[in-house]
């Protein structure tokens, strides 16, 4: 890749993935549309362009750390999951069942933010419980727990608002 690329060009391929990337964990469009542009900008500031193998991957990378910084920013996930540990949950097999995108979307929004980002990340995103505690600076047997809880939650959620 050259130092020089066309910001346009990747903003037009690139701005509506890290958006939805970054809602799913922050739940708020306007912080995720702001999280996406610095993203962006991060990227056309970048003096190493040449150095990045696939920008997609390190443009969503970026995202989700900007993001998961803009939940500390808040305090409430620093303040929740400080010395946080639980035993592991087992994990319960259920049905699977089909849902509008819509439903999902409003139940996903509804969880606390802590939840919201883990269950985000593992699902969505792709990342196992070793690397989101490795993004997050906490303990893996606490992101399993906040995973599952958060999972769970997000099932009732769902349920409770399916007609």
């Amino acid at each position: 890749m050259k130092d020089t690329i066309d910001i346009e060009k990747v903003y037009d391929a690139m701005s509506r993935r890290l958006y939805n990337t970054s809602l799913r964990i922050v739940g708020c469009s306007s912080d995720a549309e702001e999280i996406m542009h610095d993203t962006i900008l991060q990227l056309w500031k970048f003096g190493r362009k040449h150095e990045i193998i696939d920008i997609g991957k390190w443009l969503s990378s970026i995202c989700i750390r900007k993001s998961i910084d803009r939940l500390r920013e808040r305090h409430r996930w620093k303040d929740i999951l400080e010395n946080y540990e639980d035993p592991i949950l087992e994990e319960s097999e259920t049905e699977p069942l089909e849902y509008d995108i819509r439903t999902i979307r409003n139940a996903l929004a509804s969880l606390p933010d802590h939840y919201r980002a883990i269950v985000s990340l593992h699902l969505f995103e792709g990342y196992d419980y070793q690397e989101i505690a490795q993004i997050t600076g906490n303990n893996e047997n606490t992101i399993r727990s906040l995973y599952m809880r958060g999972r769970q939650k997000l099932a009732t959620a769902i349920r409770q608002n399916t007609p």
